[in-house]
């Protein structure tokens, strides 16, 4: 009889395990599980409980007048989940049905499924996380099952009958009962901590999208407004390899003519690198800005970041300030990967002597260097995630793969640049994981394009020179010949004009400055002599004959027609003519 008994109860409750399995992995119960909601989840936890406390009743079985089964796992399951009033209600739910089936047993089993399901619940009111223990609540199980045939012993008459319905069902129910809760029990904490496994990977998945905005907040909005000035085009990059990362670059003017460039790259990955990066490019910008000597405010900097550097993180660094007027760069590398430094159709490293990397060690000594940009240069830093990149052979990109993405690229834009290193990096990869930041910062000096300078002394025997000089320039930007001839003609009457009139048959000088944007020519004429405004002559009538027209005025008429714009100033007792031709 016994091995009859363990069979069907082992079979009501693998169902019943299988039903409460379902509803712990799913929704039903944990969208009520919050603090306004709480007497909802018991209410339903206890309902499903007699639902299951039912189901055990219809697949028990009956022995001398006993319904023989495992409805107290439903009332015990509702008790460990839903409380006191969870465990009641489906104490009650399972006990009323089981009324309904009649027989013997049937007050007893009311009492007993009721005082478990409550008891059940005050336990787990005080002791939910000691419930969650296999082994308490085995044994709550065994103790509630005795309990309930304690009950049946005491209430039910004749006590010949209820002594030999115990004695027959005692070790199967009681058993069966007690694992099946525990299992319950063990299915139900493993569904939750899953759960919160889910929640909390979801929390630090928000976390770290919040972290990666606030993070590419901290790098400067690139675009038209900021720099802001037309004598370079800026662009920079980054992609990390996880969320957030430790690589940065930074864009910030110094003064209003000077500007700031630098990328770093932090060791380690994730939010420790981040961190460690927010601070760095603060101490980074502070310093610069503060202290005029940038070996000097590199060295502050390094200093400050080791005072408090208890992860013993480290930054590697490349920075150099650009004078807008001049195109010289003074620049400083930590440590750092060399810039790639494009002039004509030449790309090469910029070399340079690299020193220790910041937050390293202490008090330690950073070497300037200068370079001089001329119109069309172009400058791009970037970190190891780009020459380290590996495709799916473990090979590196590479400097030499690097330096070939700057062949013949003239005429484009900053941006189209990186767009341009960017694709060859892709390409390169293929498929292969992306293991380190990739970061790019690049600009093109574009102001005072090649502007040159030329002083000679106001002479009509240095006509040549100043001819020769002009010729050079325009060489140099690619001038069609008809518009180099038009402004030779233009450039010889007014040079003609500054040494037969300028300066009254004394020695003066003449000082021609050549610059150029985009386009467009710029020739200024400077001069201390008389002071005098060309452009205020009223143009000849060409209609009239050259005997009739009035004497003078001709060459700078010629000079209006053939220049796009002709303008005079006079300022800090200098004449200034100035003209612009497209080319």
């Amino acid at each position: 009889m016994d091995n009859t008994i363990f069979t069907k109860l082992i079979g009501t409750s693998a169902v019943i395990l299988v039903i409460a399995a379902f509803i712990g992995g799913s929704d039903i119960l944990s969208k009520y599980m919050q603090s306004d909601k709480k007497w909802k989840y018991s209410v339903i936890s206890g309902i499903l409980g007699g639902a299951l406390g039912i189901y055990g009743n219809l697949s028990g079985f009956n022995l001398n007048g006993a319904v023989v089964s495992v409805r107290d796992i439903g009332p015990m399951l509702s008790g460990f989940v839903g409380g006191p009033v969870g465990g009641i209600i489906a104490g009650l739910i399972a006990g009323i049905h089981r009324l309904t089936l009649g027989g013997i047993t049937a007050q007893a089993c009311v009492v007993a499924t009721c005082c478990i399901g409550l008891i059940s619940g005050l336990l787990s009111m005080k002791r939910h996380e000691q419930m969650k223990k296999l082994y308490f609540s085995f044994l709550l199980g065994v103790l509630s099952e005795a309990f309930h045939l304690g009950i049946v012993l005491i209430m039910v008459k004749p006590f010949e009958t209820a002594l030999d319905i115990v004695k027959q069902i005692a070790v199967p129910f009681i058993l069966i009962n007690a694992v099946g809760f525990t299992l319950m029990v063990a299915i139900i904490t493993y569904t939750e901590k899953q759960r919160s496994l889910v929640e909390e990977k979801s929390r630090m998945q928000s976390e770290l999208e919040v972290a990666t905005v606030i993070q590419h907040s901290l790098l400067p909005t690139i675009s038209e407004n900021y720099p802001g000035r037309k004598e370079i085009d800026v662009s920079a990059f980054m992609e990390t390899a996880k969320e957030v990362g430790g690589d940065f670059y930074d864009v910030f003017f110094v003064d209003s003519n000077r500007i700031a460039f630098e990328i770093g790259d932090v060791s380690g990955k994730g939010v420790p690198a981040a961190l460690f990066m927010a601070t760095a490019k603060m101490t980074l910008q502070n310093c610069i800005r503060d202290i005029p000597s940038l070996s000097q405010a590199m060295a502050t900097a390094n200093n400050s970041l080791c005072a408090r550097n208890e992860a013993d993180m480290f930054v590697t660094l490349w920075v150099g300030i650009l004078d807008l007027s001049s195109g010289e760069m003074t620049y400083v590398s930590a440590g750092h990967n060399p810039p790639v430094a494009v002039s004509g159709d030449k790309a090469d490293f910029l070399k340079t002597k690299n020193g220790f990397v910041l937050a390293g060690m202490e008090d330690v000594i950073y070497k300037e260097n200068t370079i001089k940009f001329n119109s069309g240069d172009v400058l791009c830093l970037y970190t190891d995630g780009v020459t380290e990149a590996n495709n799916s052979d473990k090979e590196l990109f590479g400097d030499d793969r690097l330096l070939k993405c700057f062949d013949g690229i003239r005429n484009v834009s900053a941006e189209q640049l990186l767009s341009n290193v960017k694709n060859s990096v892709d390409e390169f990869v293929g498929d292969a994981d992306q293991f380190d930041d990739l970061t790019m910062l690049c600009f093109i000096f574009k102001g005072n394009k090649n502007e040159d300078k030329l002083t000679v002394e106001a002479k009509k025997e240095n006509l040549d020179e100043v001819i020769g000089f002009v010729d050079g320039y325009l060489e140099k930007s690619d001038c069609p010949m008809k518009a180099q001839m038009q402004i030779n003609l233009a450039v010889e009457e007014i040079f003609v004009n500054i040494a037969s009139y300028a300066y009254g048959g004394k020695n003066g000088t003449a000082e021609i400055t050549m610059s150029g944007e985009e386009n467009e020519v710029t020739i200024t004429f400077a001069d201390s002599g008389i002071p005098y405004n060309p452009l205020e002559k009223e143009d000849p009538d060409i209609s009239l004959s050259a005997d009739v027209r009035e004497i003078g005025g001709l060459g700078i008429f010629l000079v209006k027609k053939n220049m796009d714009n002709v303008s005079y100033d006079y300022t800090d007792g200098k004449n200034i003519l100035t003209i612009k031709k497209t080319i």
